[in-house]
């Protein structure tokens, strides 16, 4: 492992091998977590394949109100990045080594004021779909539609950039994943 590729695992750098803030520093300077007076939707991709990381990475940075604080390649990468950084948003990869994405997102739903989820995978079948949204993502983007598919996501999940709306799933882009269903009484 190339020394970038090294401090882009442990979240020092990005992408462009330009320095992040460190949770700690982050801490120093209050929440940066999204709504009013500017500020951004905090956010941790979690995919083990290099260009995809780039790519996403150019997507967040095309968003004014996203920044990316902090990435990972494999599952139990990404949990340890939400729990350290804790982000208002994950772009989780499904086809992680390690544990896969769908395991990684039951284990950070599980803590509370966890972040928003959208799954990003090649794997856009139903059944995926459906497990997706059994372990609690609070949305689902095929790559081969990052571009299209996932500012509009964002906005949903993010509206006029304030708390997370995970129920707001009307009018989503179609290929978007709608909110779980509601249990019903028998």
């Amino acid at each position: 492992m190339n020394a970038l590729a090294h401090r882009m695992q442990h979240g020092q750098v990005n992408q462009r091998g330009h320095k992040m803030h460190s949770a700690r520093a982050q801490a120093n300077h209050g929440p940066a977590a999204p709504g009013g007076n500017g500020k951004p939707v905090r956010a941790v991709i979690a995919d083990d394949s290099p260009p995809l990381l780039r790519i996403l990475t150019s997507l967040l940075e095309q968003e004014t109100n996203v920044q990316l604080i902090g990435s990972a390649t494999d599952g139990f990468g990404a949990v340890r990045r939400v729990l350290e950084l804790r982000p208002d948003l994950v772009l989780m990869d499904l086809h992680l080594p390690g544990i896969n994405g769908l395991e990684a997102t039951r284990q950070i739903k599980a803590h509370p004021q966890a972040p928003a989820v959208i799954l990003v995978t090649a794997d856009d079948t139903p059944g995926c779909r459906d497990a997706a949204r059994a372990a609690g993502t609070d949305g689902f983007v095929d790559k081969q539609h990052l571009s299209t598919e996932l500012p509009p996501v964002i906005q949903k999940l993010f509206p006029g950039n304030g708390k997370p709306d995970r129920h707001n799933s009307e009018d989503q882009p179609q290929r978007s994943m709608p909110s779980a269903p509601q249990p019903t009484s028998p």
